[in-house]
């Protein structure tokens, strides 16, 4: 099987319990490690990630990105690979991930989008379906011929996305059968979720301001760590055993 390099890009900010699950889907992947990396980038002053590994490049930042598609393209900038592999701070990547990355982005792919992935809704899976945009993968090459992602906040990925698909026909939509999805779109449960808070508008803060002030109402609630924050990576869940019992359980409805 071919296995070509790689980067798994994660931005973040005060998240450090759902980074942390993050972190352990990339390390738990059965990919070559010599043929992946996870770049994260944390713009949140007030913390200092830090987590040790050959494999993984944290930048800490003094200052907050105006925008996040600001930030996505700082992020895919620093990544080492061609081949860039959406890894949001609050989803889940099960340990099959990047084989299929590298199973369904053939050579020539300039983005792919998962037909087939895990709506999960905390604690449990609610369905196997299309996942949009989340985990989406993208060639370094597209991202820098189409210009990078627009300096805009929520709608910043759809916006990346219908660019890419106006001037490219290279897309691929990934449909893998049910006992090997591999991404987990986390909804219920996950605190403060970006898709859900619709786009800026004039009379209200924008979502960085608005995530902002809540990450700092968390803090002075003494539930957000500041200073050097040492990453543990792990999972709250099982959450490849949670897709075998919900696969399973779906098998034996139908029998």
């Amino acid at each position: 099987m071919n296995e070509p390099f790689i980067s798994c890009k994660c931005i973040t900010y005060g998240r450090v319990d759902m980074l942390q699950e993050a972190l352990y889907s990339f390390l738990q992947q059965d990919y070559p490690s010599d043929k992946c990396e996870m770049v994260i980038v944390n713009d949140y002053p007030l913390q200092k990630l830090i987590f040790n590994h050959p494999q993984v490049k944290i930048f800490n930042l003094d200052t907050t990105f105006d925008t996040i598609g600001a930030k996505e393209n700082f992020a895919t900038d620093q990544c080492q690979g061609n081949i860039i592999c959406q890894w949001d701070d609050d989803d889940i990547a099960l340990p099959n991930h990047l084989r299929n990355v590298a199973k369904f982005f053939v050579e020539g792919t300039d983005l792919l989008q998962w037909h087939r992935g895990i709506f999960y809704n905390e604690p449990n899976i609610s369905a196997i379906s299309g996942l949009g945009n989340a985990g989406m993968v993208y060639s370094k090459a597209m991202w820098k011929s189409f210009g990078g992602y627009h300096l805009e906040n929520a709608g910043h990925d759809m916006s990346f996305v219908m660019g890419i698909r106006g001037i490219s026909k290279n897309i691929v939509f990934a449909a893998p059968p049910d006992n090997e999805v591999s991404f987990m779109y986390m909804w219920g449960g996950r605190g403060y979720h970006l898709s859900g808070q619709g786009t800026d508008t004039p009379n209200r803060p924008n979502v960085i301001v608005r995530h902002s002030e809540h990450i700092e109402r968390l803090r002075k609630a003494g539930t957000i760590p500041t200073g050097d924050v040492n990453l543990h990576p792990h999972w709250k869940y099982d959450y490849a055993q949670l897709l075998k019992d919900y696969v399973g359980k779906d098998k034996s409805v139908h029998s």
